[in-house]
């Protein structure tokens, strides 16, 4: 989710209406100069402010897992897929995502493979290394937390640091 998804309905909205940005300000308790900010990205809005002004415009947010939607459809989960496939960028040796859930699901690294390991840990997005632990977890019919020790323990045996996240 970005800020432009949120802050251009807000926008189209409050034309739609016939309200200017003065009008609708007042009706959140903001100053325009906010409500301006809010519908060109720039202002960091709280959660507070965001809900009143969406409440005024009748508008809502609604928060969805793509990953249970993804499996409800009926298709496969794809996180460490993408995690195990972003790793072979720069190393040789082709590291598969079997490869990866093993390494997840056991906390020990595939021989030859731990600069793969160490990529996944410090270099993919934290989104898909949340959605890679999900998705072993539930292979695995295990809590996240097991799976959370084993990166933990990945990390201490590739020196993976993620700026201290992984302690």
């Amino acid at each position: 989710m970005n800020q432009q998804s949120l802050m251009l309905p807000i926008q189209l909205k409050r034309k739609e209406l016939g309200l200017t940005q003065q009008q609708l300000a007042a009706m959140a308790g903001l100053s325009r100069q906010s409500l301006n900010g809010i519908e060109r990205g720039t202002v960091n809005v709280t959660l507070d402010s965001l809900l009143r002004l969406l409440d005024i415009l009748g508008l809502s947010i609604a928060i969805a897992d793509p990953s249970t939607d993804r499996l409800a459809g009926g298709k496969p989960e794809r996180a460490l897929w993408m995690a195990a496939h972003g790793a072979n960028v720069s190393y040789s040796g082709e590291f598969t995502t079997e490869l990866l859930e093993q390494a997840l699901s056991t906390g020990t690294v595939p021989t030859g493979y731990l600069a793969h390991v160490a990529q996944v840990l410090d270099e993919a997005p934290l989104q898909l290394v949340v959605k890679a632990v999900a998705e072993v977890a539930r292979k695995h019919h295990c809590k996240p937390a097991e799976i959370w020790k084993n990166v933990r323990t990945l990390a201490r045996i590739t020196t993976a640091t993620r700026d201290g996240l992984w302690d």
